[in-house]
């Protein structure tokens, strides 16, 4: 009997194993492919979200509002990972309140505020919203590239924003 109850409970560690992730927000390793580590694949439909931008034009040195929203009320978001990219290289700094509950700074390499991840969300909202700056000299169109995770294993690669052209 003891054997059994060890194997059926070996059985279900490794099943549960792929489904793993990181509660407390994305690990900087994440920062230039931006997959997850969640140990299982991206889906391969449409995200069932949207990157809704404040503005469709800025100025270099000001900033813009982002929402990350669901489609549905079923349409939460668990885990998050967003930079603001001109082509693959991530630019500007995020700008997140310190009484944000949902979202925290992740530090990319090139500034301390290149990316925003989730913090520990135990329940999981339909929208979160921040704001992003862009950098003084900037004169580019730029693309908000978010990995968005419905739970630790469905989540959802690169989704991007409209283009912000940037002055």
């Amino acid at each position: 009997m003891a054997y059994r109850f060890a194997c059926v409970l070996l059985t279900v560690a490794l099943c549960a194993a792929p489904a793993l992730s990181f509660s407390a927000g994305a690990p900087n390793g994440a920062c230039g492919d931006m997959i997850p580590q969640h140990h299982t694949d991206p889906q391969k439909s449409a995200a069932p979200y949207q990157i809704i931008l404040s503005k469709k034009q800025i100025n270099a040195g000001e900033g813009v509002t982002i929402t990350v929203q669901g489609n549905s009320a079923k349409d939460t978001i668990k885990g998050l990972l967003c930079q603001t990219r001109v082509g693959e290289t991530p630019v500007g700094a995020f700008d997140v309140p310190p009484n944000n509950n949902y979202i925290q700074k992740l530090d990319c390499g090139n500034s301390k505020a290149s990316a925003i991840t989730h913090k520990k969300i135990t329940t999981p909202p339909n929208a979160i919203t921040f704001n992003w700056i862009a950098p003084k000299g900037l004169s580019e169109q730029a693309q908000v590239y978010c990995t968005i995770a419905l739970n630790g294993g469905v989540f959802w690669l690169k989704h991007t924003s409209d283009f912000l052209k940037v002055n």
